[in-house]
């Protein structure tokens, strides 16, 4: 995931800030590590202090009242993970996993804030993180109205050219993504999802086994996408 000399994703939020603030938030908080599988953040806990993830990455899963878990999310070295309940008053809106060993900063709702005070540039940039989540989000919502195919080839390319590495051609996300996690986040039935991963397969956009997938041809993807 390194870009050139710096270790964090350029998309992420660590890896948008100067190097001063990156130095200045990285001293905010308390450091903690956990290993792969832990929950971290639990949906409708009244906590209220945020992540600045450092290393490894993390799944943020919802549940509706009908009991129904929905992956909305995966979060990587450099991400600000549970910043809402950080900077609004309400209880955890999701649920949060780690899909490897991770080590992060805890940071309080004081100390968040006092920092985006004392660095406005960084309090643009979370700003802007913000609304690129709510952009996601609302994507997901609008693509209910195509078809299941173009849903999953949409999901894959924003999943892959976010938080993928690219080696030659081929693409990996480095994080266990299951066909029910890929699923829930295009919104449509298991079945359908593993049909239409099947035909990505045999057309050879992607490769992988039941917990991951390889893009292949990103290119052809994105024309399956319907993506300019």
């Amino acid at each position: 995931m390194a870009t050139g000399t710096l270790p964090y994703p350029p998309a992420s939020l660590l890896g948008r800030l100067t190097d001063r603030t990156r130095e200045d938030f990285l001293a905010v908080g308390v450091s903690e590590s956990r290993p792969a599988g832990v929950t971290i953040i639990s949906q409708g806990e009244a906590d209220s202090s945020a992540m600045l993830l450092l290393h490894g990455s993390v799944k943020v899963l919802a549940t509706d009242p009908a009991g129904e878990r929905t992956l909305l999310a995966i979060r990587v070295g450099g991400d600000l993970v549970g910043e809402m309940a950080a900077l609004d008053v309400g209880p955890r809106s999701a649920t949060v996993i780690s899909c490897t060993d991770i080590f992060f900063k805890r940071i309080t709702r004081a100390e968040l804030r006092n920092f985006l005070a004392r660095h406005p540039d960084a309090a643009i940039e979370v700003a802007t993180m913000l609304s690129e989540r709510l952009r996601w989000a609302d994507r997901r919502r609008i693509e209910h109205g195509r078809p299941a195919s173009v849903r999953v080839a949409r999901v894959l390319v924003d999943l892959y050219e976010s938080y993928g590495t690219r080696m030659g051609a081929r693409w990996d996300l480095g994080v266990p993504l299951t066909r029910e996690e890929l699923a829930s986040i295009a919104g449509i039935k298991l079945s359908t999802a593993e049909k239409i991963i099947r035909t990505f397969q045999q057309d050879g956009l992607v490769s992988g086994r039941y917990r991951g997938i390889a893009v292949l041809d990103m290119a052809r993807l994105r024309l399956r996408a319907e993506i300019p």
